[in-house]
């Protein structure tokens, strides 16, 4: 991932793209980036590395789609940050709004955005952009995905398996690219549902994967 200098940033983190997330957010730290997190789950017993995430972080807003019981882990534990209750798009929004109190790293100054999750968590941040958030956000923006294209060969280049279609967002040209070159793509240039097709391709070959290793394992 590239890792800028001296930029508000705000990364978008879905389940698991957050165990990468907290990573490039330290790395940022470290090159001076005032950092907003948007942390989302869909349960709250999901959520992991809080201490990571807070120390790489000047501001985090938690998100969760159903509303964690009085004893979860998942809850704001410094005065800068928030929990919301709905999806991650919401988050957003109620944040450039005002509604989640004070805001450190305001929306419209932040110049790149990285989200890292599902393909569709991705593609509603990415239309989001254009939607709800856009009156909130620095014209200017980079917007950057991290894409979870099926890969095989894991040699950069090689067996094709993760190739992923961009489409120019102001001409309409299709392009191909190999995704095990770099997972880092724009947002704007994905084709989400080519991502989608693709993905679908390899759910029963995974479904009976897992009902295999269940079977082994008992």
């Amino acid at each position: 991932t590239e890792i800028p200098h001296d930029e508000h940033v705000c990364l978008v983190g879905g389940g698991l793209g957050n165990a990468v997330l907290f990573s490039i957010a330290r790395a940022l730290k470290e090159r001076n980036c005032k950092v907003l997190y948007f942390a989302g789950y869909k349960k709250p017993e999901d959520v992991f590395k809080q201490d990571e995430i807070e120390a790489a972080t000047d501001q985090v807003i938690w998100s969760c789609d159903s509303p964690p019981p009085p004893d979860s882990p998942l809850r704001p534990r410094r005065p800068q940050d928030s929990l919301f209750v709905g999806n991650i798009v919401q988050a957003m929004l109620a944040y450039a709004e005002g509604r989640l109190g004070e805001q450190r790293v305001p929306m419209d100054k932040v110049a790149r955005i990285i989200a890292i999750g599902s393909d569709r968590m991705m593609n509603a941040v990415g239309k989001a952009r254009h939607s709800v958030l856009r009156p909130y956000l620095n014209s200017q923006h980079v917007a950057i995905a991290s894409i979870n294209s099926p890969m095989q060969c894991m040699m950069k280049e090689v067996c094709a398996q993760c190739l992923q279609k961009h489409v120019d967002p102001t001409t309409g040209k299709e392009t191909v690219v190999f995704s095990c070159f770099n997972q880092d793509q724009e947002l704007d240039r994905v084709s989400w549902q080519n991502l989608a097709d693709r993905l679908r391709q390899n759910s029963t070959q995974e479904k009976l994967s897992n009902h295999w290793l269940d079977h082994l394992l008992k």
